[in-house]
């Protein structure tokens, strides 16, 4: 399984995305989906695979290969290519051929004195980052220092003035340039998202952030015959904002019963389907997890 042929996937939020939390946080109805030991904001495993499999569904020319790829849903393909069942024998197994790992948050964006806003991220989330990148056979991320608490390292080359950033409620100065990471392997992806303001900021600030400086939204219920508020109707939504980019490991596998479907074609055919925008979360109808898609550009 390890030798298999394998990528990253990076989603920009361009609408703020509502990946939900069946667990309520607090006075926070519907909380986001997060990480158990860092609470840090993600998107489980299952919603990405079943994201990728909607948009494939929807506007790949290959649909018919969907089951093959995604693994059997006799609920929603019914009409799709599938291996026939034997005499006596129920529904067959069809382990898909595509594997996604949870949609970690690589860059946090967060209002600031630098307008419009800074992406932040933290030493622990790049070395988290790196470990990614090794496993699918990519070693470019150089060493990356630890940050003292009320101090940021810029990743990228913008001007400050009196070497400080004021984000939310927090001042950090900044330090002076070091080579922690060579995004030069990123450009070609990161170029689509503009992403000119990037820092580094100490693990325990970015943990307050993350678990605090995302977007709380009040939703209601109007009664149709009062044309006011429904008792009781008052809830609250979190929102990872928009501007956040998350990133997902994904391999190939040759197809389980389609002897001509190797790994690269099924890689061939998910990215040409899959290259502009997605859908990701709850509340589509809202407008909401609207996502830039970007493939890890070739080394």
């Amino acid at each position: 399984m390890l030798e298999r042929n394998k990528t990253m996937c990076f989603f920009y939020t361009v609408s703020p995305m509502h990946a939900g939390s069946e667990t309520s946080l607090g006075a926070v109805d519907l909380p986001i989906q997060r990480e158990k030991h860092t609470g840090w904001p993600h998107v489980q495993a299952s919603a990405v695979k079943g994201a990728l499999r909607s948009h494939f569904r929807q506007n790949s020319s290959d649909r018919h290969l969907i089951n093959y790829i995604f693994g059997l849903d006799d609920d929603n393909d019914k009409t799709e290519d599938k291996p026939e069942k034997k005499d006596g024998e129920t529904t067959p197994v069809l382990p898909g051929a595509i594997s996604v790992s949870d949609a970690k948050l690589l860059l946090f964006p967060v209002r600031s004195n630098i307008a419009p806003f800074v992406w932040i991220t933290c030493p622990a989330q790049l070395k988290r980052f790196k470990m990614d990148m090794d496993f699918i056979g990519i070693s470019q991320i150089e060493s990356i220092p630890e940050v003292e608490k009320d101090y940021a390292i810029k990743l990228t080359d913008f001007k400050v003035d009196n070497k400080q950033i004021i984000m939310e409620d927090a001042v950090v100065a900044i330090e002076e340039n070091k080579s922690v990471l060579n995004i030069d392997f990123l450009n070609n992806t990161f170029a689509d998202f503009d992403m000119k303001k990037i820092i580094l900021i100490s693990d325990k600030m970015y943990k307050y952030i993350v678990e605090n400086a995302t977007e709380i939204q009040t939703h209601i219920k109007i009664d149709s015959k009062t044309c006011t508020a429904s008792a009781g109707a008052l809830r609250y939504e979190e929102l990872l904002p928009a501007d956040s980019l998350l990133y997902t490991v994904v391999y190939y596998d040759a197809a389980f019963a389609n002897n001509d479907l190797k790994a690269e074609n099924v890689r061939t055919a998910v990215e040409n389907s899959i290259n502009r925008f997605i859908q990701i979360g709850g509340d589509e109808t809202l407008g909401r997890g609207i996502c830039r898609v970007k493939w890890l550009e070739e080394v």
